[in-house]
Formats: C-alpha cells, structure tokens, sequence
C-alpha cells in the first residue's frame, strides 16, 4: 500500500483566523467510500477535505501520474440541504435579501433582481457577476450557474458572497435593470465527511444531480485527476483508491496474537510486559485486523482489552462520541426504563433492549432511512450495520427533526458500562447476539470470536484463553552481525561515502525480504572510530583482504 504525503500549510486563509496545517495522503489501495472513511480514521483523521482550489491542484499533484480514474474524497450526501456560498463561506451570518415567496424551495441557485434574491434551476442561462479582492464585475455572457462559478475562478476570485445590505446595494448598482443576475449563493445537500462547514465544491458539468431524489450514479463523490481535478457522483461501493487528510495517528496498534491459555488478568500483565497493552479497537478495520492475527489453526476466542468498569456512559453505536447526559431527553428522562434509546415526537426515552420497535438506521450515502419492521434493539443494530452503516446517531435539533415520528423508533444511542484496560475513550463496540448481558453481576471480561466475523462476547475473567496484545515486541533485542567483505586492489573500505552506500545496500535487501530495516542498521566502530580493519592471515596473500569488524 502506498501512501505519499503531500503536506500543506495554510499561512493565512480566507475562513481562519489562525494557520491551518492540513497533511494530504494518496491511498493507492481500492476500498468502497465506507471502507476508505474507516482506514483514514483509524490512520490519521478523515478522508480529505478541501477548501479551495488550492487544495484541489495539491490534490492533484500527490495522486499517481499513472492514475487516470477517479479517486475518494470527504464528501457524501448529507441528510439536510443548507445555503451556501460558492466560495467555501457558509451561511451563518444569516444575511439574505428574498423576495417576497421566496425561496420556494423548488431550485438550487440563487439570481438577483433589482436586488432581490430569487432561487432558480441552475442549467437556466444568466448573465453573472465575478469578485476579486474588493471589486465586482459584471459579465454579459449569459451561462448556467456552474459554468458561471467555472469562469469566475479561472479569471477572477469567485461568485460574489453578499454579507449585508451594503454589499447588496454594491452588486445591485452595477448589474443591469431588468435582469436576473446569477451570484455565489447556492442550496447545497453535501457535507464533508470530518464534518467541517465549508461549502467549497468543483464539481464537473452536470454535477451533482440535482433532482432531490436519490442519484443512480450515487452518493458519494470522487476527484478526477485527469479533468483538473472535478468532482463527481458515484457509488459508494465503487472501488478506488483515495486521500486522506491529517496527521499520522502516533498509536496505530501492530497487533500479535499470543497462543497461550491464561485468564485476562494474566493476559493483561503478559501484554503489558512484553508489548504495550491488550488489543484495543477502534473500527471495523481494526476487527478485520485482529481476526486475521489470529493462527488459522485457532477457532476459539480470544481476550481482548475491554472490561466492565462500572461506570456507566450514554453513547452512539457508531462509535463516536459519548453524549452528556442532558442530551435532547423528554422530560424526566432517562428515568431507568431500560438501557437502549427510542426517539419519538422529537424526544429521547430510554427503554428496555428487548422491546420490539422500529428503528432509523444512517447511511453514508443516503442519509437516514427509517425501517417500519419492528426489531429489538440489538437486531436493529445488527439490521443496520449489515445493510447501511449504523443505527442513527443524532448530533442536533435538526437531525433529530428530520426522523420526528408519531410512532417510536430506535436510534443508536445505549448505555454502556465497559471501557479499554489502555484509558483509551474509544466507544466503538462490536457485540454478538444478546450480548453484552444487562444483567448486573454479569461476567464483567470481553473475548473476540475467531469464527464469528470477530464479534464479542461477555465470559467470566478467570476462564483461560489465547489472547492479542497491540504495541513493539520488547523481546527484540539488538543484534551484531559480523560480515567479512572482500575486495580487489585498493580498499578505501573506511570512506564514509562507501560505508553509507553498503548500508544503503544492505537495508533495501532487508527490506526486499520483508524485513524491518529503515534506521535501525548502523555500523559498529572499533578503536579509533573505524568500521573496517584489513585482516591479517599468517600465510601470504596475493589480494588485500577487507574485513568488516
């Protein structure tokens, strides 16, 4: 797998008040969009997101001159359509200047008239306006909305962002009477992966669809190298490489697999004395990982770093975030009823895992999708994560508007009592079926099933196991390797330039096989600071001999 790390900095911005230092990395491995979300987040922070034209030519220049197909990027469908501004800027200054009936929420783009706004189909052909520092232009060439946004970034700045009444009042002088006028405001229903509010988007001709109604060529959106990096709809099972943005995650786990039947408390105090800790995990590539650790010979289950602590949290099965406990509960709630969440009218309840409901999964490509057959809790979620990507987690008031119902309808939240023996706040769970117990007194340890698509269980802490442990092998200790090396005529074995060069040699061989080498090979002086000693043999010798000590 390749990864080649573009890293820009952002000294100044147009939407930052301090500097913004966002690393880019080219995944050269075909995932799905979910698949690559999950491998960016588990490596660094999420898949890439983009500001500006800026970022699309870096974008651009770290992909695989080879390469000509399309490659992930953050964004996918929202579940909300917002206004925005063609230059990135979002809407939350809440300056707009509608014309009476308007908007009728039937259009994406927004026109002028004598200095109201009017929404209107975006392929409507206008005359438009273009910005570029503090100056604003008129352009009599009548174009769609995109080709419009198009021809501004290639000779100006952008569309025009209209903040108050005085910039209107600007922008209204130097258009034309009569006349609709396309400007920068449009209604967009994408969002960025990390969840950053920025409405920058390059999106090729005749896209993205804009008919409101779920797009055969699909929901998430790939970056064109070859047409000057536009971006396009497609299929989030679509295989592609892809770009990751953020730093390097300093504790991606290198698990091992240790073969020896110990209770957890044994297992804990082997790992942490030989590695760093018990496995923990993060996401569903971490579950893929760990199953794969294990000997093919194995088919048991195995200790992993999650525990019973007592404490009990609300959080999402998405694995997240934990909530506080304020939340967007209904009066008097949680009141003890149960330990998973139903939402009804716009209000939490909590209620008990085994009551049969319907439920409102999330899906990365399309958004919230209510399923009517009444499930328990667990087979909700199990429902879910097979046919979508989870049960729904709700981050505002106006998410959980979008699912307001007069009939009860589980959504992702549950109160969970287990945390990793490492401290780390990670919330991700991957239970079995009926699992964990809600029983209290309940076996309080957790093992991975090899057999079971590496789903958990609940067992008592003294049962004997295999088990994973994450971090370096301290056993590993340094290692003297003597090599004699021989050479004709003159030897200048102790030049500093030839010595780089053999190591050099000897490290990419390593590395050929697999083996870890980078900078862990150095060479060992001897007295007098040299590496190399010319070795003496008691019987005469035509050739000069070097040795290494």
């Amino acid at each position: 797998m390749d990864a080649s790390l573009f890293v820009l900095l952002l000294l100044s911005g147009l939407f930052w008040s301090s500097a913004l230092c966002r690393p880019y990395y080219y995944i050269n491995a075909r995932m799905s969009w979910p698949e690559a979300q999950s491998y960016c987040r588990s490596k660094y922070t999420d898949l890439a997101t983009l500001d500006n034209m800026g970022d699309v030519n870096r974008l651009i220049s770290i992909v695989d001159a080879g390469y000509s197909g399309s490659v992930w990027i953050g964004l996918k469908k929202a579940t909300q359509k917002r206004w925005g501004w063609s230059n990135g800027e979002n809407t939350t200054s809440e300056y707009y200047n509608w014309a009476s009936g308007q908007p009728n929420e039937g259009e994406y783009c927004v026109s002028t008239y004598s200095g109201l706004w009017h929404d209107m189909p975006c392929y409507n052909l206008r005359y438009f306006t273009c910005y570029t520092g503090n100056n604003t232009y008129l352009i009599k060439s009548a174009k769609t909305w995109s080709d419009a946004q198009s021809y501004c970034r290639q000779y100006y700045t952008d569309l025009p962002t209209i903040h108050n009444s005085v910039e209107n009042d600007k922008i209204t002088k130097i258009i034309l009477s009569g006349w609709y006028i396309w400007i920068g405001l449009f209604l967009d229903s994408w969002e960025w992966s990390d969840k950053f509010i920025n409405f920058f988007r390059h999106w090729a001709p005749g896209q993205p669809s804009e008919s409101g109604q779920p797009s055969e060529s699909g929901d998430c959106v790939g970056m064109s190298r070859t047409n000057s990096g536009r971006w396009a709809q497609y299929r989030c099972d679509l295989q592609s490489p892809f770009i990751c943005h953020g730093w390097p995650r300093a504790s991606v786990p290198v698990y091992h697999f240790v073969n020896q039947s110990m209770t957890r408390a044994d297992a804990v105090r082997y790992c942490r004395a030989r590695f760093t800790e018990m496995a923990a995990v993060i996401t569903m590539y971490d579950v893929r990982r760990l199953v794969n650790t294990v000997d093919s010979g194995y088919s048991g289950s195995v200790w992993i770093g999650l525990n019973a602590v007592g404490v009990k949290r609300w959080i999402w099965s998405i694995g997240d975030s934990a909530i506080s406990q304020d939340g967007m509960w209904g009066p008097g709630e949680p009141n003890g009823d149960g330990e998973c969440v139903r939402s009804f009218n716009g209000s939490w309840y909590d209620e008990s895992c085994s009551s049969v409901l319907p439920f409102v999964c999330f899906n990365d490509s399309a958004g919230f999708v209510v399923t009517e057959t009444a499930m328990t809790w667990r087979d909700a979620q199990s429902y879910c994560r097979q046919h979508h990507t989870d049960l729904a987690s709700i981050s505002s008031p106006e998410q959980l508007n979008l699912i307001r119902n007069e009939s009860s309808l589980w959504i992702g939240l549950f109160l969970d009592s287990f945390g990793w023996s490492n401290q780390w706040n990670h919330f991700f769970r991957y239970w079995a079926a009926n699992q964990p117990s809600m029983i209290s007194g309940s076996a309080a340890c957790v093992g991975m099933s090899t057999t079971d698509s590496g789903k958990w269980a609940q067992y008592s802490c003294d049962v004997r196991q295999p088990f994973i442990c994450y971090g370096d092998d301290k056993l590993i200790k340094k290692q003297v390797v003597r090599v004699k090396l021989s050479c004709n005529g003159k030897c200048a074995l102790n030049d500093p330039a030839l010595q780089a060069a053999i190591l050099n040699g000897i490290s990419k061989k390593l590395q050929s096989m697999g083996l870890e080498s980078d900078k862990k090979i150095f060479w060992r002086k001897g007295e007098g600071g040299e590496v190399f000693h010319q070795e003496k043999k008691p019987r005469p010798s035509s050739n000069n001999a070097c040795r290494k000590q």
